[in-house]
């Protein structure tokens, strides 16, 4: 009955299907409303079109610093979900903010076009992406951190987009190129100056590897592309 429920709410519904609240349901009947309230962040393995499996991290609301995970993977057009851990070492860094699902506009597929738009003027092509969904440690607003993969399943671009206002906040690719200008010149840093905004970017895109150097959860998600 509640699969049949939960079928009905998720893929009849195109106002929820436009925003990607549809995981934040499923915890909500699968867990509770504490547990769904709770989660901070959505991580999805290398996917060439909409995401079918998402690794759900949330904070144990039973247990105080200590996070629950699930993975809910849709299947006959249902999704269905599996505890798979708890404790408060699930994450090297854990987002600070839950997230809003209220506050989506932009879901996956819109996401991956912007995606694709920017990889055009960066003149970069890419196959597959994974998706990560978590909120701003400082607005609380939900983006997305897309890593872009080729068709050897190496990572060539880096890019974050707000899931509110589908705006480009951060983006970085394998071939230096980091404007909207088709035409940029790849300059690799000389100035300190230079070297300072290099480092910025470097330091956006490590924000978004919540599971530190151990690669323990999602393997070649978290590699770093723009070592020193």
């Amino acid at each position: 009955m509640k699969h049949a429920l939960l079928a009905t709410l998720l893929l009849s519904g195109t106002s929820l299907l436009h925003a990607n609240p549809e995981i934040a349901v499923v915890i909500d009947q699968e867990y509770g409303a504490a547990t769904a309230e709770g989660i901070v962040l959505l991580q999805s393995a290398a996917s060439a079109a909409e995401p079918d499996q998402w690794t759900v991290y949330a904070r144990d609301p039973f247990r105080q610093g200590e996070l629950v995970k699930a993975v809910v993977t849709l299947q006959n057009r249902i999704w269905a979900t599996q505890a798979v851990g708890a404790g408060a070492k699930l994450l090297g860094r854990v987002p600070p903010q839950v997230i809003g699902f209220n506050r989506i506009r932009f879901r996956t597929s819109d996401a991956r076009k912007i995606a694709q738009q920017q990889a055009v003027l960066a003149r970069t092509n890419f196959i597959s992406a994974n998706y990560q969904l978590a909120a701003n440690a400082t607005t609380g607003a939900p983006e997305w951190g897309l890593a872009l993969l080729d068709t050897t399943g190496a990572e060539v671009g880096f890019i974050v987009i707000s899931a509110e206002t589908g705006a480009v906040i951060h983006q970085q690719w394998s071939n230096g190129l980091a404007s909207n200008t088709p035409n940029a010149p790849v300059n690799t840093p000389e100035t300190p100056g230079e070297r300072v905004a290099d480092d910025v970017k470097d330091g956006a895109r490590r924000a978004w590897e919540w599971t530190g150097d151990t690669g323990l959860e999602v393997g070649r998600f978290f590699k770093r592309l723009f070592k020193n």
